[in-house]
């Protein structure tokens, strides 16, 4: 399901500006960390969503915004 805020609007990602290109690179790689842990690991999988919580907040620059929601 594609995700729409409280206007409807959506994100269109496809075509190949260079833009366009490097956030898919950047949720791509979120889901390979995603993918990367070890299902029957809690430890593992613990891991595997700290590192892509981290890595989006660093490469979305995001990191205040989600602490101040998650504080609050």
């Amino acid at each position: 399901m594609k995700y729409k805020n409280k206007d409807g609007v959506s994100l269109n990602y496809s075509g190949d500006d260079s833009h366009k290109v490097l956030v898919r690179e950047v949720i791509s790689e979120s889901i390979r960390i995603l993918n990367s842990h070890n299902m029957f690991d809690k430890q593992s999988m613990g891991w595997a969503i700290d590192r892509t919580i981290n890595f989006l907040e660093t490469n979305f620059d995001i990191k205040e915004e989600w602490n101040e929601v998650s504080n609050s």
